[in-house]
């Protein structure tokens, strides 16, 4: 039996967690972990195939970029300090909501050639209809 790829998912709303674990399970092995220094310790222990991060991590929406202990926090950690050679280079989800934080994260990554996309998390609902990729139409 082949090993799923492993997925980190940082977020801290227990209902984001576990759908991370429920939807992205069929696909890779889930470990999920709720602020940045908990995911700069798995980050550093071993590789992923993919890393998730939400950015508003302290219990409110839309926390400045600057603010430490936010998931921007984790991008500005890689952009200075540069990816170790001996880790192999993940590919980054940004699923948090700010869309203005979420924006800055993803372009802050890929300038520092560290694949990024954003890839927001959509609850479904019976009522709603949704194309091949999740989204709502």
């Amino acid at each position: 039996m082949d090993k799923k790829p492993k997925l980190l998912f940082l977020d801290d709303r227990t209902k984001r967690r576990e759908y991370a674990e429920k939807e992205y399970s069929k696909l890779y092995d889930v470990t999920c972990v709720s602020c940045v220094l908990e995911a700069l310790r798995y980050m550093s222990r071993e590789d992923w195939d993919v890393i998730s991060l939400d950015h508003d991590l302290l219990g409110v929406d839309f926390e400045d970029v600057d603010t430490p202990g936010c998931g921007m926090e984790i991008v500005r950690y890689i952009v200075k300090c540069g990816w170790p050679p001996q880790r192999k280079i993940p590919e980054f989800w940004i699923h948090s909501s700010n869309l203005f934080a979420a924006h800055l994260m993803e372009v802050a990554l890929l300038e520092a050639n560290i694949p990024a996309f954003y890839k927001p998390i959509i609850y479904k609902t019976e009522n709603m209809k949704y194309d091949e990729n999740g989204i709502p139409i």
